[in-house]
């Protein structure tokens, strides 16, 4: 489960930026508390919304994640090796110009073999990078009480505590470490049987799932591979039924996708086995036909990708990975979860990770939404609320309504955010000049 990320210098993010998903003790005792997963002695939120203007941030600091996520699957790929690390700093400030990017994630990972024993436990970690290289790297695990130093990495020298024992064992022989390859993807990339901390810390970021970009129609495949297994489909048609969109039945059909019609940025990307899964989805619709007395007749099949509402589209991209994060346990990041998508349907969603009988799992999801339809005290404690504004130098900060220090137990979150009084909305003017000057 997802504790704490934090990123500093990377694109509108200049100064540390924190995001923290435990739930404060501080919070009023009126405020919902089924939103909260108990684990171990952790209080975790079951679900995050980041508010703010368009341009503010938003989308940036959820792209910090992904990139994360991203380094440490792809920097020990052979074919990665020499090439620059395509990381984005903060550009506004000449402060940052000659400065690492910097992200660190704590989450808590399950049933990590340790000593003959399944545990679960609390790791913390980071690095910071550059379009040139690896400047630093750690991990630290939380095995009792204190928390103990797996390894630290400066440039190419690496300290490893003595609970990490693969990592000594890599390192001894390895002896140097590519300047753009991440030591624990390098010890991943070995597939050691031995490995246990290292497997365990790459199992919770493969149940790390960005979303992101839903609407577009090559994401279809995320809920029709889902649907390969018939109870799973059974799912989804019922919760088509359930959002009202009456589709009685889909059909799935997989064919060989044309790696030509691929850029050449993503087929640096993927690797060979990638490459050869690739499929292009053609999905079929299929929906009630009635004669002149409203009696069902049979189905009309429908193209679902051109004679299908965007909104219906965009419910069934999401409704696959969400069932999914439900049943394993899955961390679920969706930037603008309701693009498209009716504030209710957007609300039933969100619901189910906040939902003790839905979310028996305990999954999560953090999304960024403009939808202010579901800011408020039933769906969200205040910690849940977090607003990201930039200013006049294009810095984003990110801080939550729980910060704001007076904010009453009766208050309307929505209407008091829409006035201003919690910052994070575009303040506009003078479009009407625009007008009078023709």
């Amino acid at each position: 489960m997802l504790l704490e990320f934090q990123v500093a210098n990377y694109l509108s993010f200049k100064d540390n930026t924190q995001l923290n998903m435990l739930a404060s003790s501080s919070v009023s005792k009126k405020e919902p508390t089924s939103s909260i997963i108990e684990k171990d002695k952790y209080r975790i939120l079951s679900s995050v919304a980041l508010y703010g203007a368009n341009a503010s941030g938003k989308s940036n600091f959820l792209s910090a994640i992904k990139f994360m996520q991203k380094m440490i699957f792809h920097s020990a790929r052979e074919s990665r090796i020499g090439e620059a690390i395509d990381v984005k700093g903060f550009r506004l400030s000449s402060s940052c110009d000659q400065q690492p990017s910097i992200f660190e994630i704590t989450f808590l990972a399950s049933h990590i073999k340790y000593k003959n024993k399944i545990k679960d436990i609390v790791f913390r970690y980071g690095f910071e990078v550059d379009s040139e290289k690896i400047h630093s790297e750690w991990l630290f695990g939380r095995f009792t009480s204190q928390e103990s130093k797996l390894f630290i990495r400066t440039e190419n020298n690496i300290s490893i505590g003595e609970k990490f024992i693969e990592g000594k064992r890599v390192y001894r022989a390895i002896g140097n470490i590519n300047q753009t390859t991440l030591f624990l993807s390098l010890i991943a990339s070995l597939k050691g049987e031995n490995a246990l901390i290292t497997n365990g810390v790459m199992t919770w970021f493969q149940k790390l799932k960005d979303i992101s970009g839903i609407g577009d129609r090559r994401i279809y495949g995320i809920t029709a591979d889902l649907m390969e297994k018939p109870e799973f489909k059974q799912k989804v048609i019922k919760a088509l039924c359930n959002a009202d969109i009456c589709i009685e039945d889909l059909s799935i059909e997989k064919k060989p996708f044309d790696i030509t019609k691929l850029p050449d940025f993503l087929k640096g990307d993927l690797g060979k086995k990638e490459i050869s899964d690739l499929h292009e989805i053609v999905l079929k619709s299929y929906h009630n036909k009635y004669n002149e007395n409203k009696e069902i007749i049979g189905w009309e099949e429908f193209d679902f990708d051109k004679e299908e509402s965007d909104g219906s589209k965009k419910f069934f991209a999401l409704i696959g990975p969400v069932l999914d994060a439900l049943k394993n346990g899955l961390v679920l990041i969706i930037d603008e979860i309701d693009a498209r998508l009716h504030p209710n349907l957007c609300e039933v969603l969100i619901s189910l990770f906040n939902s003790k009988d839905s979310n028996r799992n305990n999954a999560q999801i953090l999304f960024s939404t403009h939808n202010t339809n579901i800011m408020n005290r039933k769906m969200f404690r205040r910690d849940q609320i977090y607003f990201i504004d930039k200013d006049k130098y294009g810095q984003s900060d990110l801080y939550s309504l729980y910060d704001y220090k007076k904010v009453r137990d009766d208050a309307s979150y929505d209407k008091d955010y829409l006035l201003g009084k919690y910052g994070a909305i575009p303040y506009l003017s003078g479009f009407d000049s625009l007008i009078s000057e023709d």
